[in-house]
């Protein structure tokens, strides 16, 4: 219980903060960060009674489930939600506050990445870093491009989408030095780290086109997209290859061939002749959920498999990160991933294991037979990456004046989800009278706009539960 409480005093911290710089977030996307006059920073929130330990925490928790029901009893009845799932829960006390069909396998969308983060902060440190290599081939003037699982590469230091992302202008520097002159003749990709498994089998090509996927390179610039500057620019439809050539143009060698093998390539011995790091782990999963980017999600999904030893494939990514969160007391039960990122139509999840992974997050105990793998502080780096509603990522141009919802901007942390017919939101609210809330929200059958502004509204009205 003790951890619990500091859990949740230190997660406070961390809501009020990051609301407060987030109105102050340089605009570095194409979205647009609302003054700072219109989004109140969020209040401290009280730290209530455990439920259980007397009468006065039932009497609370009680109290604060009816003022839940009430203002969620006209804005959960709107037809434009179609089918709804829901669990809202409160984080100082752990009591599940009102739910509505909570344990109804729904598609979820995006917030599927919810799932993937957290999983990836259980098995891995979050300062962990994916490598890039460049190693001499067995040819002379072959080079070789081993990529570990980087998708956020940058093409130069400052052109790039990610954040802190390595480059290949820096990875081209040092094999050129260490090359000494010596002439490039051709480049090989390795993109064996991948399995051939590239293209999820459940996603369209069409979306490669709309900005959305692309095939799962080893390396990849900017997750493929063909314009850094645009979070939903088009993206390649050979990301891998494009990074060869991006680094043979780089070492000055942009004539010669530049290949992609999806199986292991020899390389002569010695030491590598370049080696660049991604950003942190945390950095990149901020990164993922602030822009529900799906090929960085695959990716993180990918080296959640690589740890817990399952095959790096879309397969083996999914089933890591379920067991991974079963392992930390999440009940998976009937949950289907097909993808770690959302795009999949056939992705089923559960409000109330969208709520449990929120609670993990925010220092829930677990059941005695549990014992976390990691850091579990680590675990609150997850609401830190959630965007801020009407201020930053795919929440940027949500709950703005004449919305209806415009009164939680500020006070909406989460995730969104979406796919035709498909609206989802997942995330906290800090009300009125300082209470944090988790809470999740699963909408299927619904129209994209108006689903989407009626979860909004669902989500604000909690503002004054």
């Amino acid at each position: 219980m003790r951890r619990w409480i500091i859990g949740i005093v230190a997660f406070l911290v961390v809501v009020v903060a990051v609301v407060g710089a987030a109105l102050v977030v340089a605009n570095g996307r194409g979205t647009d960060v609302a003054d700072a006059a219109e989004i109140p920073a969020a209040a401290p929130a009280l730290v209530a009674a455990p439920v259980g330990d007397d009468a006065t925490g039932d009497a609370d928790a009680t109290a604060a489930a009816e003022a839940v029901a009430a203002a969620l009893a006209g804005p959960a009845a709107d037809e434009a939600l179609g089918q709804l799932s829901g669990v809202v829960t409160d984080v100082a006390s752990g009591a599940e506050l009102w739910s509505a069909t909570p344990d109804t396998p729904l598609v979820p969308a995006s917030v599927t990445k919810l799932t993937t983060a957290t999983a990836a902060l259980l098995t891995l440190p979050a300062d962990d870093r994916v490598a890039t290599t460049v190693l001499a081939g067995t040819t002379p003037g072959q080079v070789i491009l081993k990529g570990d699982g980087d998708v956020t590469l940058s093409r130069t230091a400052d052109s790039g989408f990610f954040t802190d992302a390595a480059s290949i202008e820096d990875l081209a520097a040092q094999a050129a030095a260490a090359l000494g002159g010596q002439p490039v003749t051709s480049i090989v990709v390795d993109n064996s780290v991948r399995g051939g498994d590239l293209f999820n089998e459940t996603w369209s090509t069409e979306d490669i086109e709309a900005g959305n996927v692309a095939p799962l390179g080893a390396v990849m610039i900017d997750a493929g997209r063909l314009d850094s500057s645009d979070n939903y620019s088009a993206r390649s439809e050979t990301p891998a290859g494009d990074v060869g050539r991006a680094l043979a143009e780089a070492l000055g060698a942009a004539d010669v061939p530049v290949t992609v093998s999806d199986t292991p390539v020899a390389a002569a011995e010695g030491d590598p002749l370049a080696t660049v790091y991604s950003a942190p782990l945390g950095t990149r999963i901020r990164d993922m959920l602030l822009y529900s980017d799906n090929l960085l999600a695959e990716a993180v999904g990918r080296e959640v498999a690589a740890a817990r030893n399952q095959q790096q494939t879309f397969d083996g990514a999914t089933a890591a990160v379920l067991d991974t969160l079963s392992d930390a007391g999440v009940d998976v039960s009937g949950a289907v991933l097909k993808d770690c990122s959302g795009m999949s139509a056939d992705n089923r999840l559960t409000a109330r294991i969208l709520d449990g992974v929120l609670a993990l997050a925010a220092g829930a105990p677990v059941a005695e037979d549990v014992t976390l793998t990691g850091d579990p502080a680590e675990l609150r780096l997850l609401f830190d990456a959630l965007p801020v509603a009407g201020a930053d990522g795919t929440l940027a141009d949500r709950y703005l004046s004449g919305s209806g919802a415009e009164a939680a901007a500020g006070r909406v942390r989460a995730k969104t989800g979406t796919l035709d017919g498909v609206n989802t939101l997942a995330g906290t609210v800090t009300t009125d009278s300082g209470r944090v809330l988790t809470f999740a929200f699963l909408s299927n059958g619904s129209d994209q706009e108006a689903g989407r502004a009626a979860l909004d509204r669902l989500a604000a009205a909690l503002r004054e539960a």
